[in-house]
This record gives C-alpha cells, sequence and structure tokens, in this order.
C-alpha cells in the first residue's frame, strides 16, 4: 500500500446541507490563501513538491544511536525514493485477524447509544488521538496531521457550537459585504450595482468552540425576468431550508418598510421554526437618531427575533451578530476543517473575480448579461500557471462593448483580473480571456444547469464512491473491505424494465450518473417481472433473453458508477405480477388455491420461485461475463417486496416461507448478503410493541422474520401519508419517528443485526403538500439514520421511493424525486451522502489506530521479552 493512499484525495463529495464540498487539495497539499497554518506547515506541505517525496509532518525521523535505524522512519519503510507502508502485509505476517471487532471497541469510546445523548469520550488518551497544536505521536504514522485534526470529531464537541445560517435580503443590502466581514476575507464579490451575486457562496467562520458556515445568498427579487432568476432564487430558498439560524439584512439609508416579501421568497413557512435576526446595515451613513428610530419600528413591525444595526464595510457591530448566532446554534462538532475559508474550489473564485471586474468596467445590461467559465485551469511547476476563461453573452453588440476598440477594454479586463487573482492565489498566472455568444443563455435551463445554477458549483458534484468488494455483515455493522459501510440510496423499481428496450438505456445510465453526483451508492431494483409486458418470466422457467439483456445492463452500468444493487426477486403485489402469478400458474397446472397468500403454502409455487431464484443468481451477465452470484455491485439480494400474509396473522406462515427460502438462497450463493424485503410490522413474538402498527399487522413479524439466521440485515418502510392519511402532518410525523426508533432499537437489542429503512416518501398528491414538509420528512428520517451511526448503532442507511429521469411522466406515481431539477430535497439528500461519507472515513480512522496499536503491542512484546532484565539506554 503507498502512503499516498493514506492521504485525502481531491474528491468531490457532498458536504452538510445544501453544497458539494471539495476540500482545497493540491498533490495533498494546502492552498496557501484558504489555510491559517504556520510558515513550518507549508514548508513541509509545499505546493511544488512531488507528492510521492512529501512527507507529512506525522512521520518523524526516528532518534536512535543504532546507525541501522537510520534513515528509516516509524510505520514506514524507504525504497527508491518511495514511501510505502507495509501495515497490512506486516499484520499478516503477525497471524492478526482481520475480523477483530473495532466498531465495538470504538462505539464504547465514543458514547452510548441513547438517542438523547450526544457523542462524548471519557479517556481521550485510549484513543490516542492527538491535535495538531501537539507534539505527533510517532505511533500515529498511519495518519497525517490533516487526518488526525479530522478525528476532532470523535474526542471533544462539548460547549462546541456549530450550525449553518441563511444570509438573505434585497439586492444591493451589503450582504456580502458582512459575510466576507465575519468569515475574514473577502469569498463573495462585491460592487455598487445590485444582484452581483448569483451563486449561494459559501464561508466559514471559524473559532476555537464555534464554527458558523455562513451562506451568502442572491438578493431576493420579485420580478423574476429569466428562468436565471428563478433559479436564483432557488439558491436563497435551499439556503434557508436548512439553516439552524437566519440573517434578513436591510438597508438602514431606505425608509423602513415590510420584509414579507423576503421571509416568503428566502424563509417562506419556515419562519416559525428557526430564529431571525434582521441585520439593519450601513449605518454609518445615517444619524444616530435615526437609527433608534427605525430600529423601534422594526421592532414593532417585523416578526423577527432581534433587530441589530451593524456597519459591515468597517465592522461596526458585526461581533454582536455573531454573538445572536452563536447564542442559537446547536451544540455540536466542527462539519469543516477549522483552518479552510470555503468549500469552492479555485476555478469557482477565479470565475467571480472575472465577474466583478465585468460589473466595475461595464455598464447597464452588458455585466447581467455575462456568464464566467474557467474552460482550463493548469497548474504549471516552472511556469506561470495558466488560466482559459471564456465570458459568454447573449448578444454580438454585448461581445463587442466587451471587447472594444482594438481589444483595448477586454486587455483592460484581462489586467484587472489577472492582478486580482494572483493576489488571491498568492502566485503569478497566465490569464487568457475569450468572449463568446450564446443566445438568450439565461432563459436556456440547459445551460443553466451546466452553469452551476441548481445549488451545485459548475462542473464539482458530489462524488462518494461505494467501493469494490462485496458488503458484509459483523454484529449490528456492514463492512466493506473490513471498513464500516453506510450508504445513502435509492429505489428506482423500473431499471430493468426500462433497459429491456435497448434505446431507452440511456436513461439507466442518466440515472445512476445524478445518483452517483449526489453521492447516493445503493440503488434497490426489481430482478423480475412475471408475465405480461416485457417479462423477464413469462411462464414459469421460461425467460425472456432481451429482458434479462436488460438487467445485465442495469449490473453494468450501476458497476460503471459505483453504485450497489438490491435486487428483489418477487412481488407482494401484482404490479410486475407478483404472487398472484405464481397462483396463476400452479392453477393453470391443475393445484386447488384459494387466495393469493397460497402462494407461501403450495410447494407447486414454491419450486416456481426456487426456479427463479436459482435462474438469476446463476445468470452471466452478457456485459460483463461475471456471474450474478460472484458479482459484488450486487449488495443483497430481497427475498420478496414487502411480502404480506394477512390470511395467518400469526406470522407462521411468512417464518416458515422465509427460512425455506433465505437457506435456498444461501445454498448458492454465500458471497451476497440476504433481506426479507418486510416492511417492520410488528407481530405475536413481541406484543407489547404491536400497539405501534398503523392499526392493523399483514401476517409479518419484525422481529421473529430477522432473526432467522440466514436474513443478513433487517429493513422498514416508512409510510405515515399512507398508513395514517387521515392525521395532520405533525401526527405522521411523530409516528414516523417513533416507528423508526423502535425498529433501530429492536435491530440493536433483540434482532442484532444491522438495519436499512428500504423506502421512505411524501407525495405531492397528498392534500396540503409543499416541498418543505417533504424536505421535513426526509431531515427526520436521515437525522435518525445518523444519530444512530454516530453512536455506533444498528441504522446503516435509508433508500427514498423512488429516483425518476427526466422525460419519464408515466411513472410518476407522486413520490417521484428528480435530482436533476436542482430541488431543495436533492440538497437534502446531498447533504445526507456527506455526513454518512465522513462518518464512515472517521471511523475508518479510528479503526486504523486500533490496528496500528495492535501491530506496534506485537512488534513490542518479544523485544520486551528478549531485553527483560537488561538496562537500555543510558
Amino acid at each position: 500500500m503507498e502512503l499516498e493512499g493514506l492521504f485525502l484525495h481531491i474528491s468531490h463529495i457532498s458536504p452538510p446541507r445544501n453544497h458539494p464540498l471539495l476540500y482545497c487539495f493540491s498533490s495533498c497539499c494546502y492552498y496557501p490563501h484558504f489555510q491559517k497554518l504556520s510558515q513550518s506547515h507549508h514548508d513541509a506541505l509545499s505546493l511544488n513538491r512531488p507528492r510521492r517525496n512529501s512527507i507529512p509532518k506525522a512521520f518523524k525521523k526516528r532518534q536512535s544511536t543504532n546507525s541501522a535505524n537510520e534513515g528509516k522512519w516509524v510505520g514506514v519503510k524507504l525504497r527508491d525514493g518511495e514511501v510505502l507502508v507495509a501495515e497490512s502485509q506486516v499484520l499478516e505476517e503477525q497471524g492478526y485477524d482481520e475480523e477483530y471487532d473495532y466498531m465495538s471497541s470504538i462505539s464504547s469510546k465514543m458514547g452510548s447509544l441513547h438517542e438523547d445523548e450526544e457523542v462524548s469520550i471519557e479517556d481521550e488518551a485510549s484513543l490516542s488521538l492527538l491535535s495538531l497544536s501537539e507534539k505527533p505521536d510517532r505511533n500515529m504514522a498511519l495518519l497525517d496531521d490533516y487526518e488526525l485534526e479530522e478525528l476532532d470529531f470523535a474526542t471533544d464537541v462539548t460547549g462546541h457550537r456549530s450550525g449553518f445560517v441563511a444570509v438573505v435580503g434585497k439586492p444591493n443590502v451589503g450582504k456580502s459585504t458582512l459575510s466576507n466581514q465575519m468569515v475574514g476575507q473577502k469569498l463573495s464579490i462585491v460592487t455598487d450595482k445590485p444582484q452581483t451575486t448569483r451563486h449561494r457562496i459559501l464561508g466559514i467562520c471559524s473559532g476555537e468552540d464555534y464554527q458558523m458556515i455562513l451562506y451568502d445568498t442572491p438578493g431576493v427579487i420579485e420580478k423574476k425576468m429569466h428562468k436565471l432568476d428563478a433559479m436564483m432564487m432557488n439558491n436563497v430558498r435551499s439556503a434557508a431550508i436548512n439553516a439552524d439560524c437566519v440573517l434578513v439584512v436591510v438597508d438602514a439609508c431606505k425608509p423602513p418598510q415590510k420584509i414579507d416579501e423576503v421571509l416568503e421568497e428566502g424563509v417562506c413557512n419556515l419562519k416559525d421554526k428557526v430564529p431571525i435576526l434582521l441585520v439593519l446595515n450601513k449605518k454609518d451613513k445615517i444619524k444616530p437618531g435615526e437609527i433608534a428610530k427605525k430600529l423601534e419600528w422594526y421592532e414593532k413591525f417585523t416578526d423577527v427575533d432581534e433587530v441589530i444595526p451593524v456597519s459591515a464595510k468597517y465592522g461596526h457591530g458585526v461581533d454582536d451578530v455573531k454573538d445572536w448566532i452563536l447564542s442559537k446554534l446547536p451544540c455540536g462538532p466542527a462539519l469543516y476543517p477549522k483552518d479552510i475559508a470555503s468549500e469552492h474550489p479555485e476555478r469557482f473564485f477565479v470565475a467571480e473575480i472575472v465577474r466583478e471586474k465585468i460589473f466595475m468596467q461595464y455598464r447597464n445590461e452588458v455585466p447581467y448579461a455575462c456568464q464566467v467559465n474557467v474552460v482550463s485551469y493548469k497548474t504549471r511547476p516552472d511556469a506561470k500557471d495558466f488560466i482559459q476563461v471564456e465570458v459568454v453573452v447573449e448578444k454580438e453588440t454585448q461581445k463587442a462593448i466587451l471587447i472594444g476598440k482594438e481589444g483595448k477594454a477586454l486587455k483592460l479586463l484581462a489586467t484587472a483580473a489577472r492582478l486580482d487573482i494572483e493576489d488571491f492565489l498568492q502566485k503569478k498566472v497566465f490569464l487568457e480571456v475569450e468572449v463568446k455568444v450564446k443566445e438568450n443563455w439565461r432563459q436556456n435551463e440547459g445551460l443553466l444547469r451546466h452553469y452551476g445554477y441548481t445549488g451545485n458549483i459548475q462542473g464539482f458534484t458530489v462524488q462518494v464512491e461505494a467501493g469494490d468488494g462485496f458488503v458484509r455483515t459483523r454484529g449490528i455493522h456492514f463492512q466493506l473491505n473490513g471498513s464500516p459501510y453506510y450508504a445513502n440510496g435509492f429505489n428506482a423499481y423500473w431499471l430493468m424494465y426500462v433497459a429491456t428496450d435497448p434505446s431507452q438505456r440511456s436513461r439507466i445510465s442518466e440515472a445512476f450518473r445524478q445518483a452517483s453526483s449526489h453521492g447516493l451508492t445503493v440503488a434497490r431494483t426489481w430482478a423480475f417481472n412475471d408475465g405480461g409486458y416485457r417479462a423477464l418470466q413469462y411462464a414459469p422457467g421460461a425467460y425472456n433473453e432481451e429482458a434479462f439483456k436488460g438487467l445485465d445492463f442495469v449490473v453494468a452500468e450501476a458497476r460503471r458508477y459505483g453504485i450497489k444493487l438490491i435486487l428483489s426477486l418477487a412481488n407482494n403485489y401484482e404490479n410486475f405480477g407478483g404472487k398472484k402469478q405464481y397462483v396463476d400458474w400452479a392453477r393453470s397446472r391443475g393445484q386447488y388455491l384459494t387466495s393469493e397468500d397460497d402462494f407461501f403454502r403450495n410447494s407447486v409455487t414454491r419450486g416456481f420461485y426456487k426456479n427463479h431464484i436459482r435462474t438469476v443468481l446463476n445468470r452471466y451477465n452478457t456485459f460483463t461475463g461475471i456471474a450474478y452470484k460472484n458479482d459484488p455491485t450486487i449488495m443483497a439480494w430481497e427475498l420478496m417486496n414487502e411480502p404480506r400474509c394477512t390470511s395467518d396473522p400469526s406470522g407462521r406462515t411468512i417464518q416458515a416461507w422465509i427460512a425455506e427460502m433465505a437457506s435456498y438462497v444461501k445454498s448458492i450463493d454465500r458471497n451476497h448478503l440476504l433481506e426479507a424485503g418486510l416492511e417492520g410490522f410488528y407481530g405475536p413474538s413481541t406484543p407489547q410493541r404491536t400497539q405501534l402498527n398503523p392499526g392493523y399487522g399483514v401476517g409479518t413479524d419484525f422481529v421473529a422474520n430477522n432473526r432467522i439466521p440466514w436474513i443478513d440485515f433487517a429493513t422498514v418502510h416508512s409510510y405515515p401519508d399512507v398508513w395514517l392519511s387521515s392525521s395532520d402532518d405533525q401526527t405522521q410525523i411523530s409516528f414516523m419517528n417513533q416507528w423508526l426508533g423502535a425498529h433501530f432499537q429492536d435491530a440493536q437489542h433483540m434482532i442484532g443485526k444491522p438495519i436499512m429503512v428500504g423506502e421512505f416518501g411524501k407525495s405531492w398528491k397528498d392534500s396540503g403538500f409543499n416541498s418543505y414538509k417533504r424536505d421535513a420528512l426526509f431531515n427526520d428520517v436521515y437525522f435518525q439514520i445518523y444519530s444512530s451511526a454516530k453512536h455506533g448503532g444498528p441504522a446503516a442507511g435509508a433508500l427514498f421511493w423512488q429516483l425518476l429521469t427526466e422525460g419519464m411522466d408515466n411513472m410518476k406515481d407522486g413520490y417521484e424525486i428528480i435530482l436533476s431539477e436542482g430541488s431543495s430535497t436533492a440538497n437534502v439528500i446531498a447533504q445526507q451522502s456527506y455526513k454518512l461519507h465522513l462518518l464512515q472515513k472517521i471511523f475508518t480512522r479510528l479503526r486504523n489506530v486500533e490496528r496500528w496499536k495492535r501491530w506496534r503491542d506485537a512488534r513490542r512484546s518479544p523485544w520486551i521479552d528478549r531485553n527483560k532484565g537488561r538496562r537500555i539506554g543510558n
């Protein structure tokens, strides 16, 4: 394993809340303009130093009088100028068991599993975790300084506050100036023209015991002239949706006016849920007596928690705003490294600097018709960095104005932008600016999405790898290649059905591309279509090869995009055949069956189903040449989508059927996990829990069914809008939280296996639906997952119902999510992907610490035995 594999790579992964996170790393080194490190850090992590020869500060040369140790590094060895780590090989040589249950050890150190408790480590020394302010321990050589700092998440959150702050207001009131002042450096461009900010700019203000994450948003406009304006307002709303508090900035120079429009556009019906501060900006331009009158007016006629006057330009009153925010933020760990000021990459700020110069140099409509894109950014160690920028306008006349007579105006623009870029990057650059015309680009949705106006920065999307290898279980946790595994995912039952038509397969590729870009790593879909149109199995044991090739394509594309699959083998319902089709086939063979539930009892129907299991599991993929049972792209098999047997409320019928079929699946395939597909209804084995069922049972028993030895993990579904359709939203949310919480507890304490939320969602067909209610439901589900996982619990992820792509109106059922539309729900999904990814990284690093300590102890013991009684040293 090369040392570089232990560093953080540039990765496109979604951060908390709404944005993709791209840590500001190049060749695993810090960009100086984002960092607040000492010069020694920059020397050790030189931007011009080749990656393979960069030695992190955590690797300190051993001080020893023994010449045999000279030139060696603790935990590594040097070979031909390369730094290598022999951790895995050494562990194998020492005969150590890779199945060491490090999670149980880590969980005990990260606090109890009760929902109302936060992460707490009583004995920090036992984890051997060090901060950057302390001298690195040689025993921590597997982790570099940056990773050690990231592990502060697990060491101390007592008294630390962190959260998200949305900065909203009308154009030209000083939102960007205020955000820049709070962060401590210029991130958002500032001009005297309104509506300068287009994107949602994230700035990070960190202190020793807090971290504020600020969203500087575009100005709220009432009249939307272009689709660009509408998308900018979507950015405003999505910033406020997940904010812990909101700052509404108003101009003190203007007569007092109601802020209802700003609240409606930026906060909407969340205003009763989040604290709101009205910031009266530009107080330096008016007399003190006028300030007092305006303060009194806003306090009387606006529905805000407090009003604070400031001068963002000069920094007056900004500390008061910070103090108010800190009083509202929840306790929690830092969500970003403390030494970065923004999540956005260099390319984004280069484009913003050029756009700022356009606003300053040109007048009227021209600046508003310009879009700046960084086409190429090449870092050249022995020369100036090369940056190629294109400025897109809507008309040829605008292009002529930008270029000017003999190109003088464009040259002046490029020079001014280059100087600011060099000051920002702290290095010399060669800037090339080209002007292009794309008519009416502000009305072109495709171009607007490409330019990043859906809430993500152009060219930088969430990328979370699912990873190669088979997913395993150990206790109540999933593991992938020996490391903890958490997954955010989706349902897309239609994948094989659509892929059966080769001309429609691009929809599958597009769905996986969008899912991957939002950090989704697991998809649940059907591996059945019994009878009917585009059937996979059109008669017992008779299969449509074209449909099977469609499923082959789905598996191959999932592999290409790094997405694991959960393949369901049958349906409880009539759609796509289901158990009714098996019963009809058996009746056509002379079997006397009285109901669909006889599917679970009749030997003929069970035989048909076993044949389908055998056929699918032994199928060789025509695209990859890999048998399904040997393909790690498949995470798990599912016996049936939501099995129900209402004719036997005792649950014995379903229990016997699951046991028989689970055993049969495992007799063919020991590589993959298996789950039953249950909704989570409780049964006779836990009578005290049946009161949690939504008024009825379905003949299943969540605890007993999942205790069957061949079932590897439990599932639970949640549809409070269907189960409690006559109840209000608050009652439904309360039910869902209690429903999920009970199942997570039972998965841990009674079943002893991991659990996934197999389906959840909210339909836009519900009475009184709006996107905020759907976001609230998603946030509640995701919070329960994250809270359980953070405390070492069994919850491993959730799969929303359902993912579609554009142009699939015939498959819309009310629950669909179309990620490319850039909805606020898509941002909530991406946020959860990032949080689970970060949690997975933290647990993996803690695991490496445990492994390193065991390896160290193993190497130390023989040395101690050999030198027992001998005097060592002076």
